[in-house]
């Protein structure tokens, strides 16, 4: 049970929260005019625009201050991110390099990891064995990313509806501030960049440019600190910036993929844009594997199965395969038959069909649901398709589920329900397990969870993460990842994602940036040719890291719980105030539009996590569940939900997101981190790490 902790002093209460940086602190270190050189965390978009930010000078920065080191902490097995952004001043800044070099033991650290070096395939660990030369695997594994932008002139809306969109409802709706301009989205392979995105960088003048960069820390490496630096140099200015860096390496290992996210693809329309083949298909898996998310493989006969056995069975997720990331040879959490009812009618005839592919499945895999239909929670497809099966040999095998968020799930007659993240109900939730169903959410929109869409932070997919782990959400579906024909009824076609970011568009009038497109195309055909990499595969997005970022700390939430549960509890709920049905669409998104309350509520979260610390799923799913009633306990619900409008978020023949759901949010609560029962060390690491910054970019603090 949990135990209740006697609040801080009131002194330590405000050191946690403010964690002031002083006055014009490092200002006079940036001399306008001239070139800058600067670091964000993996969770602030910095747009081509934004030069001269507070950021920029280290104010409210979790991981800049001008003449101190960049400090990052992970634990084996983790992705740590940060960006180095290069701003120019009154001339331009030609031919830029970024580079991590000597990153080696510190001074009387003992011997950690062995020094990383940059990567050498072009598009990640997921592509090709390792060749002569490139560090050993117990290595920390540098790989470096061009950001690229596209303009938004438009945010996502309705047409009717101009404030409201299928990614927020009016109260919550980011403001045009930090999201209309050139934003970042795509990151290209340092090795793959083209001409319209170059690296070395070419930075306009008074404009930034980003690189990003994930130091992969595998399991293997031993704990302790590492040092070495960020240089920047131009071919045009010289010498740039040289820029400490320490990472120290928590003696702990990072569960794999704490929480479920499975995410659709339609195979036809990626082989379509980048080409066909098995190989670009199993590339997509990779990369998806890689920060910590499924594939939802949809499968409709034995060939399929086959075509897909590897990325089913686990098989390939390992070196063998070229596949060097976390994870190795874990199978995805579940296997669709025919996604959005590719089966149709429930007939005699069909179920032969059915149990032919169910039967050959790799038996490793968890969840085998008949999507029987899609948003349609009249439909008499699931209970038709669910007394069919029960007939069936294989009944104890196959989980009939549709997706509907309107009705409770236990009136539904279906074995599995998917219900929009924006319309859960935990009251309902929990009946329905106690029922015996099981129940999914999917996609999201702000305020009750992240969406998708481009132009809204990228904290929203982060707090998924975080919303999962402390919310009896089951497994979280995302509908679709290369969204880039826009085929739906009321769709305007194919666009180029690297230009255009607007991408979905239906009958109702919704218009949408980035939906359901975490990924981009390697490789363009047809008319889009033009901006192709020529890179046989797809590539991630800053919205795909930031949502592996949210679940690798729902690993740390579990690793922080197993410990210390009340103070781990009170940290989540410090960064995530309100969420799903805790919140209210009448307000804003709870937690922070900034990275930095993000940044510093991990590192409190480490600081609670033993020497030796590691779980394996089912202690993971164990002490999950154990917070997600915790939670109860600490966040009310916002109260009865109203009824919604019943409008559909999408086209009846094609999957999408629902829009945003009933009334139902509450304010965010006040800084209760309770943290007495640490250990002295633990709280003064705690406090230390809060001391480092806090968001400071005016309209778009939350």
């Amino acid at each position: 049970m949990p135990r209740s902790l006697p609040l801080l002093p009131a002194a330590l209460l405000s050191a946690l929260s403010f964690a002031a940086v002083p006055p014009g602190a490092a200002a006079d270190e940036v001399q306008p005019g001239r070139a800058h050189v600067w670091v964000a965390d993996d969770g602030t978009r910095v747009r081509r625009e934004d030069v001269g930010l507070p950021l920029s000078r280290g104010e409210g920065n979790a991981l800049f201050r001008p003449g101190e080191p960049i400090r990052l902490g992970a634990l084996r097995g983790e992705v740590v991110a940060f960006q180095v952004i290069v701003e120019a001043g009154a001339e331009p800044l030609r031919g830029v390099t970024v580079e991590v070099v000597s990153l080696g033991p510190a001074a009387g650290a003992g011997t950690p990891a062995e020094p990383a070096a940059p990567a050498k395939e072009p598009a990640g660990p997921a592509q090709q064995p390792r060749a002569p030369g490139e560090p050993p695997a117990q290595a920390i594994r540098i790989d470096r990313f061009v950001e690229h932008h596209v303009e938004i002139k438009l945010r996502s809306r309705n047409e009717r509806r101009p404030m409201e969109s299928l990614g927020w409802s009016p109260a919550a709706r980011p403001p045009d501030d930090g999201h209309l301009g050139f934003l970042p989205d795509a990151l290209i392979p340092v090795e793959l960049a083209p001409p319209w995105a170059p690296y070395p960088l070419e930075v306009g003048a008074r404009e930034a440019r980003a690189v990003w960069i994930d130091l992969h820390v595998p399991e293997g490496a031993a704990p302790g600190a590492l040092e070495g630096k960020v240089v920047v140099g131009s071919a045009s200015h010289g010498a740039l910036a040289s820029l400490d860096l320490r990472l120290d390496v928590a003696p702990a290992t990072l569960p794999y993929s704490a929480v479920d996210f499975i995410a659709f693809y339609e195979a036809d329309k990626v082989a379509e844009r980048v080409g066909d083949g098995p190989a670009v298909e199993q590339q997509l898996w990779q990369l998806l594997h890689e920060h910590h998310v499924d594939g939802f493989a949809s499968v409709r006969s034995p060939a399929e199965v086959e075509r897909l056995r590897a990325a089913i069975d686990g098989s390939l997720y390992t070196e063998a395969r070229g596949y060097r990331g976390p994870g190795q040879g874990v199978p995805p959490a579940a296997v669709a038959l025919g996604a959005y009812g590719g089966f149709g009618d429930p007939r005699e005839e069909t179920l032969r069909r059915v149990e032919a592919v169910a039967e050959i499945l790799p038996p490793a895999v968890d969840d085998v649901m008949l999507y029987a239909v899609d948003e349609q929670c009249e439909s008499p497809r699931g209970p038709g398709w669910r007394r069919l099966v029960r007939g069936s040999r294989l009944s104890s095998r196959i989980l009939v589920g549709h997706s509907c968020g309107e009705v409770d799930p236990v009136k539904q007659d279906v074995d599995l329900v998917l219900t929009p993240a924006n319309r859960f109900d935990s009251v309902w939730a929990r009946a329905a397990r106690e029922a015996g169903k099981r129940l999914w959410v999917y996609n999201g929109a702000l305020p009750r969870a992240g969406t998708f869409m481009i132009d809204a932070p990228l904290t929203g997919l982060m707090a998924d993460g975080w919303i999962a782990a402390s919310h009896e959400v089951g497994r979280w579906f995302l509908w679709e990842t290369a969204f880039w024909h826009d085929g739906n009824r009321g769709g305007k076609g194919p666009i180029d994602p690297f230009t255009v970011a607007e991408n979905f568009h239906n009958q109702d009038g919704d218009a949408c940036l980035g939906d359901g497109m975490l990924l981009y195309p390697g490789t363009q055909r047809g008319k889009f040719a033009s901006r192709s990499l020529g890179f046989a595969g797809v590539l991630p997005s800053m919205r795909l890291k930031s949502l592996r970022r949210g679940i690798q700390d729902a690993g740390y939430i579990a690793l922080a719980r197993s410990a210390s549960p009340d103070a781990a509890d009170a940290i989540v709920k410090e960064v995530i105030p309100a969420a799903l049905d805790e919140a209210r669409d009448t307000s804003p998104a709870a937690w922070s539009s900034e990275g930095a309350p993000f940044f510093r509520g991990r590192a409190a979260l480490r600081a609670l996590i033993p020497a030796g610390a590691s779980l394996d799923p089912a202690g993971v799913r164990r002490v999950l569940a154990e917070a997600a009633v915790a939670r109860r306990a600490l966040v009310p619900l916002a109260g009865a939900q109203g009824s919604s409008d019943g409008r559909d978020g999408r086209p009846a023949d094609g999957p999408g997101p629902a829009e945003p759901g009933p009334p139902g949010r509450r304010r965010p609560t006040g800084l209760l981190l309770a943290v007495a029962a640490l250990g002295a060390a633990a709280v003064a690491l705690a406090l230390a790490l809060y001391r480092r910054g806090r968001p400071g970019r005016g309209a778009e603090g939350r």
